[in-house]
């Protein structure tokens, strides 16, 4: 855990320092997208790639948004219809997940992961959603939050839902099938109060989500996977927030927390 928490210090560093320096400047979430590119490099093994662009379902004729990032599976045959570089069109097969970079977090951006999510959930309907990174919350009330979520015109099935948005000065919003959270739909997650470096354990969090997909794709499964690495370090750095968000509602009281095997982890007190 302290290596990646290591790796993920030395990121925030040197997203500061670009900060400072081009701070203002138009370009500025092309160049957070190809430092976090970079990033997950350092990480994923060679059977897995960094791209850009789009994934086209030819079952469908469905066509996702372009994508930030996306990491494919190069031992896929044929992962790609087209490809320039860095730049492909993927077959949703390929994808091990679609990466959204935003600079900050508000509802402008909000309402296009929402949208985007949407739209690429069409696009590859067994993968996982996209995962969004942000690096700076311009709201941090929930109650806000929560209006944004009310507002959407979207379905309101937890697959059309993006699989994380973690902003890194902020929180963690994970969202979670009916088996899991009742009511299903999106859960915020925050650090605990004796954590110092809050950005630094959201962004080692979004790391190992990128590796337990990576895992999951190449059907890994033994102690020495990422899960098992992070055992137990999730409550010790995070607590999950007993609100749920959801699509035309905004945001409910939690009910119910079950663990994957359907073990119950929380359960509302009946009022009396």
């Amino acid at each position: 855990m302290a290596l990646y928490q290591s790796y993920a210090k030395e990121l925030m560093s040197k997203l500061g320092r670009l900060n400072d320096l081009v701070g203002h400047a138009p370009s500025i979430g092309t160049y957070h997208e190809n430092i976090v590119g970079n990033y997950l490099r350092n990480f994923i093994s060679r059977r897995f790639s960094i791209k850009t662009g789009f994934v086209y379902n030819s079952v469908s004729n469905e066509v996702s948004p372009q994508m930030d990032i996306l990491v494919i599976d190069e031992n896929v045959p044929s992962a790609y219809l087209f490809q320039d570089d860095d730049f492909v069109v993927a077959v949703p097969d390929a994808v091990v997940c679609a990466i959204e970079v935003k600079t900050n977090f508000d509802k402008e951006a909000f309402l296009d992961i929402a949208k985007k999510s949407e739209q690429y959930r069409k696009s590859n309907p067994t993968g996982f959603n996209i995962l969004a990174l942000c690096f700076k919350a311009k709201v941090v009330q929930i109650e806000t939050v929560a209006s944004w979520f009310e507002s959407v015109d979207i379905k309101d099935s937890w697959l059309n839902y993006p699989k994380s948005i973690t902003i890194l000065d902020d929180c963690l919003i994970e969202s979670f099938p009916p088996q899991s959270v009742q009511p299903s739909g999106a859960c915020r997650t925050v650090c605990n109060d004796d954590v110092e470096e809050k950005s630094e354990a959201l962004l080692t969090h979004f790391l190992f989500s990128v590796l337990k997909l990576c895992e999951l794709k190449a059907g890994v499964n033994s102690d020495r996977t990422i899960g098992a690495i992070f055992s137990g370090d999730f409550d010790k750095l995070f607590t999950l927030k007993h609100k749920v968000f959801k699509y035309g509602s905004g945001m409910l009281e939690l009910e119910k927390l079950n663990r994957s095997d359907g073990s119950n982890i929380y359960s509302r007190p009946e009022e009396k």
